[in-house]
């Protein structure tokens, strides 16, 4: 088989295989955060932060509290694209945290409805959940 024609073959596989597994592009994560809170927006390197447990308060000196979104799909390109970390990686790294006593591992939430209830619930909270499914409820940020 021609190199253009596999490449062509193993274009259409990856269309396929979104097509049936519903892929989220990388804009489709979005950071939420409860309405009180002051940010519109955040730098990629604070974000990265937060959610490694190395920056636990916002500038007005609160506890950040930290929702990690378990649903695979989200959960996957959060990592890829905001933590620069595979899925597996993430994961050691909070069971290294847990285990060491090094910081405070974020709650884990099951889906993006879960994180948005405990995000309009709990003022100082971030979390992250699917473009998609943003409502009133919480208040998007914009990563720059």
């Amino acid at each position: 088989m021609g190199k253009p024609l596999g490449k062509i073959l193993l274009l259409l596989l990856l269309l396929f295989s979104c097509a049936n597994s519903s892929c989220l592009a990388a804009d489709e994560v979005i950071l939420v955060v409860n309405h009180d809170n002051t940010l519109s927006g955040i730098t990629w390197r604070a974000a990265e932060r937060i959610f490694l447990g190395k920056k636990t308060e916002w500038t007005q000196g609160e506890h950040i509290h930290v929702a990690v979104n378990n649903d695979p799909e989200v959960y996957a390109v959060f990592c890829r694209d905001i933590l620069k970390k595979t899925p597996l990686q993430y994961l050691l790294y909070r069971k290294r945290m847990l285990f060491s006593g090094a910081g405070i591992p974020p709650l884990v939430m099951n889906n993006d409805e879960e994180v948005k209830a405990f995000v309009a619930a709990t003022r100082d909270a971030i979390g992250f959940i699917s473009k998609d499914s943003l409502d009133s409820r919480v208040k998007p940020l914009v990563i720059r």
